[in-house]
């Protein structure tokens, strides 16, 4: 089928440039007879959409040297990473392709929704080609926008406005900054499942909250996942609980939680779907409903096989998350994970466009959690392109497949690399969520280095009784308040391009809290030697100043380093590294943050030199904080009252111990 591609740059021998910041050295060919539409980078399908499956145009783009893709490669639910330099290797269902220029520079390819067409990318010996599916066809797509394409020198400049000018043609999502952060995220939370899975019960339940506060630590959130539904196998019958595992109900739980054990945010889990096969239409819940009768697999690491699936008609979706929502609420729940998200095309193929049943849903969903939650709601197994281009009100995404505890060290590397590198597309419409872990797993400390830095929320699924709150002491302070870094964590260039399951390099990532960056390393390589990686504050976008204090959390050690300056970490197998950067204020001053955390700098609320030569520090938490000075100095309050402190002549390390949050005043001396 041909394609178009809108307002093009220049067009040089049939070779289409790509729209973007430089248009040198980037081209793109397409097979077929090709016009341009009105807005630029969007592609357009020169024929109407009418198949069920529609093959499109053949992509190929010119001059490059390797690509790294994120796609749905192991079933509708999760988003994987793959990299190449052969077009032949792009794996089917590819959902965001980049690439690396052979003279510099960066290409992009966002397939798109096309009314009731959801399209991605599949590599061929000669490029990319692109593909539509839908469900049931009653609607012809005319002339419809099929995918985005760019060209930029600044890879996260390229993904950041590639992504809003997707959002801002189709309307049919708003990017993360437009969006409320729900309040949940900044707290530590636990959820019951991996500790209990479906065999969850009230007492279970409460024992666990019992454990966290006899250890000192109370979780802010909790969730109560699977287990807890009145349900007939695969079926839901009805929004109350089962009375057999939780006798007094949701409301005396979520009470008993709250005034007990101090939780601030009460989860609760169930399907987008009601429950994993849909609802009971044998039942009084689904008797009040229209629903739909289908077959489908839904679980496609059993083989992929069929059962029956009973579903709400999307059109009624939104009494029924409503009257659901309603029940909840009224139990005292604040918050909502909705599981199976992207299982809907199973549930509606032949009765209904792939677009139009999962924008009916999400718009209900959304509306709804908006409504009674003020937006806390987790997308959980909702990797699909139909999901993030229709995330118009709400945040929090589930990143990747889940923490599997049982499985062996290379899945816990690959779900941190995951994670990293989905960050990159996700982050630009989503707070992606890299999932819950257990702090008394044997790759405890590699899971919270990689949740403390990567910006999104951070819980644990621990089991009552083993919990290492040594490890959660280093993520949150004892009323379980998290301080997130600034942004979602990006991956360094090198670690985009490279893949760092397999070749022999560190994964690198990176983040910001407020003038501070932090960079991260993660050995994620199935090579078990150990492997060195480079840092440099010029790895942090955007940071300002020319004089650095680098502190490395493994050791302790700072080094004084320039913006061009670099430095080398080795880590093991499964080994991490975190390097917070901060910078010199007035020549003698860096503040390097909370001690005894993943990312202390988190805890810094903001530093400056004031007019009378004195640094102005805002201190978010008590306990101990450190900095560095090049000379001696003295430690005050704000009305000018002595903190104790400890200065080392010889590191030019001050330890300052705060006995609640608040400011202070450093003054150097001499």
């Amino acid at each position: 089928m041909p394609l178009t591609l809108s307002k093009p740059l220049r067009i040089v021998r049939g070779k289409v440039h790509l729209n973007g910041y430089s248009p040198r050295r980037a081209g793109l060919d397409l097979d077929g007879q090709c016009r341009w539409a009105n807005s630029g980078g969007f592609i357009h399908s020169n024929s109407p959409l009418k198949k069920p499956t529609e093959k499109l145009g053949l992509l190929r783009p010119q001059d490059v040297k390797r690509w790294t893709s994120i796609g749905t490669y192991h079933g509708p639910y999760w988003n994987d990473v793959r990299h190449g330099t052969a077009w032949k290797d792009v794996p089917a269902l590819t959902q965001f392709l980049i690439w690396e220029q052979n003279g510099g520079g960066y290409g992009i390819l966002l397939p798109l929704l096309s009314g009731d067409y959801v399209n991605t990318l599949q590599g061929e010996k000669n490029g990319v080609r692109l593909m539509a599916t839908t469900g049931r066809k009653n609607r012809t797509e005319l002339d419809p926008a099929i995918a985005y394409a760019a060209f930029g020198h600044d890879l996260y400049k390229l993904v950041d406005e590639s992504v809003r000018a997707v959002a801002a043609h189709t309307k049919s999502f708003r990017v993360r900054e437009e969006k409320k952060t729900p309040a949940f995220v900044d707290y530590l939370g636990w959820c019951s499942w991996d500790a209990f899975y479906s065999k969850v019960d009230e007492r279970k339940f409460l024992s666990a909250l019992r454990s966290f506060r006899e250890g000192g630590i109370k979780p802010g959130f909790v969730i109560l996942d699977d287990g807890w539904l009145d349900r007939e196998g695969d079926l839901l019958r009805g929004f109350a609980m089962n009375g057999e595992k939780f006798p007094n109900g949701l409301a005396a739980l979520v009470r008993q939680a709250k005034e007990e054990f101090g939780v601030a945010h009460f989860g609760i889990w169930h399907a987008l779907n009601g429950y994993w096969g849909g609802v009971d239409p044998r039942s009084p819940l689904g008797k009040k409903y229209d629903v739909l009768k289908s077959n489908g697999a839904i679980r496609p690491w059993e083989g992929g096989t069929r059962q029956k699936l009973y579903l709400v008609d999307p059109r009624q979706a939104s009494r029924f998350f409503t009257e659901f929502h309603n029940t909840l609420k009224a139990g005292g729940v604040d918050l909502v994970k909705v599981d199976g998200q992207s299982a809907l095309t199973e549930f509606t193929r032949s009765h209904f466009g792939r677009v139009f049943a999962m924008r009916s849903y999400q718009q209900a969903l959304q509306g709804s959690a908006v409504r009674h939650f003020d937006g806390a709601l987790i997308h959980c197994m909702s990797n699909g392109l139909d999901v993030a281009y229709q995330l118009e009100q709400t945040l929090v995404w589930r990143n990747s497949d889940d923490f599997f505890p049982k499985k062996n060290s290379s899945a816990q590397q690959i779900h941190v690399h995951t994670n990293a590198l989905n960050n990159l597309w996700t982050g630009t419409f989503a707070l992606p969520d890299w999932d819950m872990f257990q702090s008394h797993h044997r790759t405890a400390e590699f899971h919270a280095a990689a949740r403390a830095l990567s910006g999104g929320p951070i819980y644990v699924c621990d089991k009552p009784g083993r919990q290492n709150f040594r490890i959660l002491r280093r993520l949150a302070s004892s009323d379980g308040r998290v301080w997130r870094c600034d942004r979602p964590a990006l991956p360094a260039p090198e670690s985009v391009f490279a893949d760092c399951r397999t070749d022999p390099v560190l994964l690198k990532i990176h983040n910001r809290s407020g003038a501070m960056g932090l960079v991260g390393f993660f050995h994620c390589s199935e090579v078990r030697k150990r492997l060195t990686g480079s840092y440099s504050p010029a790895d942090i976008p955007d940071l300002t100043g020319s004089h650095f204090i680098a502190r490395r959390y493994s050791t302790g050690r700072v080094k004084e380093m320039h913006m061009d300056e670099w430095a080398d970490v080795t880590l093991p197998r499964v080994g991490f590294e975190i390097i917070t950067i901060s910078p010199v204020l007035g020549g003698w001053v860096a503040p390097l943050g909370r001690l005894e955390r993943y990312t202390g700098a988190t805890s810094i609320g903001s530093a400056e030199i004031q007019a009378d030569g004195n640094c102005r520090v805002m201190l978010r938490e008590s306990g101990p904080y450190l900095f560095w000075c090049r000379k001696a100095v003295a430690v005050t309050d704000d009305q000018r009252r002595t903190i104790p402190f400890k200065y080392n002549r010889k590191t030019r390390l001050l330890t300052v111990e705060m006995k609640a949050a608040g400011m202070i005043l450093i003054t150097a001396l001499g």
